[in-house]
């Protein structure tokens, strides 16, 4: 098995792609852009799970306002119960608001294989 596309997602000033490797584990190729610079860094970080991925993913209280393009069908119900304790709120904003919520509604019901940036 080679490695598999197993969540991306961005926002502004970071983004990348979760990938599952062949041993289970995980790793994070990402990015971070730093306006007042014009520089961009790129990493890759391990994850021995997917929740560990997570955790990380979540110290940001308003993880759900970055831009999913993917989500992994096995992962699909775990992230949509996340997003039912979002504050959606936190963004005053209704259009935004709206525009978001879509976007993980999109991501999580699209069919298997629909994105491969690969």
């Amino acid at each position: 098995m080679k490695q598999e596309l197993y969540f991306d997602i961005s926002s502004e000033a970071s983004g990348g792609g979760l990938y599952r490797l062949p041993d289970g584990s995980f790793v994070w190729h990402h990015s971070t852009y730093n306006e007042d610079r014009d520089e961009t860094n790129v990493f890759e970080t391990p994850y021995a799970t997917f929740a560990l991925f997570w955790q990380m993913l979540t110290r940001d209280r308003q993880w759900y306002y970055q831009h999913p393009l993917f989500v992994h069908p096995e992962v699909r119900e775990f992230v949509g119960a996340e997003l039912q304790n979002a504050n959606w709120q936190v963004q005053g904003n209704a259009k935004w608001q709206q525009s978001h919520q879509r976007q993980w509604t999109k991501v999580l019901s699209d069919r298997p294989g629909y994105y491969n940036p690969l």
